[in-house]
């Protein structure tokens, strides 16, 4: 048999054979299009795992979106589409839903934190500050929290307003500043450092018919409230 002959007939049956396995794959591929199979429950498991499930089904996996939901806990699948046991074909798809865990968050304790933390401490948590009441106390420093609500430990919606009761510190008692005016400068001064007011000479001026260091001239005025970190300054005759 010439070569050019046999070289023909091999080449003929290459391409039967190539024609035969491509017609085989698609009729194959035609059959499995048509297959269907019961769709596998992936609720309550992660997205990776959902996937891993439904691939041994030859289904693909579409993620959908998240939401809050108190019914399962965070990355876990909240919901399918199509519902677990529903037929569907081979390699279509399943959207799922996946939680954002539960909408209700714990309160942390703020009391005894100040007005510069607070905010951070409850946006960590998913809270927000809410209304700020101020109250003179000696129990806590000025700026710390005293009381909350709601309360810590508690539970609540996240992105709930907590509201927070500071201190200001001590109330300080208010006085009403004495007439000053012709005393003597340094008699009213040791008096004042004694009972612990803060106080100073602005200066010293010439007055007809007074001595030197009588007091002319005081601020605050006569009748005016003070109270112990007020200056009191007072202007002396020379």
């Amino acid at each position: 048999m010439p070569k050019n002959r046999l070289y023909t007939l091999g080449l003929y049956a290459l391409i039967f054979l190539a024609v035969f396995f491509l017609a085989a794959n698609l009729t194959s591929q035609l059959f499995l299009k048509g297959e269907t199979v019961a769709v596998p429950s992936v609720v309550g498991k992660t997205f990776n795992e959902a996937k891993q499930d439904l691939s041994r089904s030859r289904i693909s996996i579409i993620f959908k979106g998240s939401q809050f939901s108190s019914e399962q806990e965070r990355g876990k699948v909240l919901a399918q589409d199509p519902p677990a046991g529903e037929r569907m074909k081979v390699f279509r798809s399943v959207q799922v839903m996946v939680s954002k865990g539960s909408e209700t968050v714990t309160v942390p304790k703020v009391t005894g934190l100040t007005l510069e933390t607070v905010g951070q401490a409850l946006a960590g948590a998913g809270l927000r500050k809410g209304a700020v009441s101020l109250v003179h106390t000696p129990r806590f420093p000025a700026g710390r929290i005293m009381l909350q609500y709601p309360l810590a430990e508690s539970s609540a919606d996240r992105d709930t307003a907590v509201n927070i009761l500071v201190s200001r510190g001590e109330r300080e008692e208010k006085y009403l500043m004495p007439d000053l005016i012709s005393k003597h400068g340094q008699t009213v001064r040791r008096r004042l450092t004694a009972m612990g007011f803060r106080q100073a000479v602005s200066g010293a001026s010439y007055y007809p018919g007074l001595e030197s260091g009588i007091i002319i001239r005081q601020f605050p005025p006569r009748g005016y409230p003070v109270q112990k970190m007020t200056l009191i300054t007072v202007e002396v005759s020379k």
